[in-house]
């Protein structure tokens, strides 16, 4: 089954539910959930869509992370069966208060990378050390005529 598959079967429950689930699209910023799923009163929900078996990236994993620091609930949704108990936890929840556990698919967690222990806290540059290496190579030509 195609993630579209499921995704059409989600909006149409959203809207059937009393919702809105606006395709979400960003120029600016990639790994943006699919989904901004809005119900009354004042509920919020990014919900990415997948096909089944299939994960979120480690750039949507990034954004998930970002947008839960904001106090958003984000969930991933890749099979028809969790999306009623999604309905279900999003009629029942108030906002404010933390999104229902076990909801929608298993999202992995973030993986932090580790710097090796020999870098300094910039790492290596080709810099000069001092700046004063550098006097002289901005010099501006004020005088003479533009042609």
């Amino acid at each position: 089954m195609r993630e579209y598959v499921v995704e059409n079967e989600f909006v149409k429950a959203v809207r059937k539910a009393g919702g809105v689930a606006y395709k979400l699209t960003s120029q600016t910023a990639n790994g943006l959930p699919d989904r901004l799923v809005l119900f009354p009163v004042a509920k919020t929900i990014f919900v990415e869509l997948k096909a089944p078996g299939k994960m979120m990236r480690p750039l949507q994993r990034k954004r998930r992370y970002q947008l839960m620091k904001l106090g958003f609930p984000v969930l991933c949704i890749d099979r028809m069966p969790q999306i009623m108990p999604f309905i279900d936890a999003a009629l029942s929840w108030t906002p404010g208060e933390p999104f229902p556990e076990g909801i929608g698919a298993r999202i992995p967690e973030l993986e932090l990378a580790t710097l090796p222990a020999d870098l300094d806290d910039f790492g290596e540059t080709l810099e000069p050390v001092d700046p004063a290496d550098l006097a002289g190579f901005y010099e501006i030509d004020d005088g003479g005529d533009a042609q």
